[in-house]
């Protein structure tokens, strides 16, 4: 194999030895192109750090969470990060807002937020059954398919669970129910908090990455 850096021989490592932690561009199963050290995409590496988790009672800026902290009111659901405390609270999909579970029998596969959790349902059911349809179309040409390399039409976790499971045999639930606050930057802080609890608790098989902010109001927030 030759370094993606220099062009030499890197034997059956991606760069030489010299360019192990020298930046290149790769292609991310998940983000596409990207910066890479190391066979590592940067991208991937710093959503993987768990920010929105409470430590020592306090928020991720350092607050501590009091009565009059926004997340207090939660803050029971929001440490106790174990399945079988949470697992209690766990209901049937509605239009509210909150985080949402979608399931294999008893596994987790994915952990996500809404502001309206029946539709997004809706979009998981349509980007999966996208997926499934592209994959078997490639069957039909090629026995076995690496997902990594094949130009995709939704969302790389989709692939993933095309590949593993069929529509019928997932279920989906609302695990955290988040009321709407007046403030937005403190609502969408709250639904990560949540996200990232039910992520820690459920350790879903197909969250690739910590949770993070993901309406368009978040975009204006540093």
């Amino acid at each position: 194999m030759k370094c993606k850096i220099c062009g030499q021989n890197s034997g059956k490592y991606i760069v030489c030895q010299e360019h192990r932690n020298t930046k290149y561009k790769d292609i991310c199963k998940i983000h596409g192109n990207a910066w890479f050290i190391n066979r590592q995409c940067q991208k991937c590496k710093e959503l993987k750090n768990a920010l929105y988790l409470i430590s020592d009672n306090k928020d991720r800026f350092g607050n501590v969470i009091d009565k009059n902290h926004f997340l207090y009111t939660y803050k029971n659901r929001l440490t106790h990060l174990t399945r079988r405390y949470q697992a209690k609270y766990m209901k049937r999909i509605s239009g509210t807002s909150g985080i949402y579970g979608i399931f294999h029998n008893n596994t987790c596969l994915y952990v996500g937020q809404s502001i309206n959790i029946t539709n997004r349902i809706k979009q998981h059911k349509e980007n999966f059954k996208t997926a499934k349809y592209h994959l078997n179309g490639l069957r039909l040409h090629k026995k076995r398919i690496s997902i990594s390399k094949i130009p995709h039409k939704v969302e790389y976790k989709y692939y993933e669970m095309a590949r593993a499971y069929n529509a019928y045999e997932l279920s989906y639930k609302t695990l955290f129910v988040v009321s709407r606050l007046s403030d937005d930057f403190e609502y969408n802080e709250l639904l990560t908090y949540a996200e990232q609890a039910m992520i820690e608790s459920y350790k879903p098989k197909y969250n690739h990455i910590a949770a993070r902010p993901t309406r368009k109001e978040n975009l204006n927030y540093k």
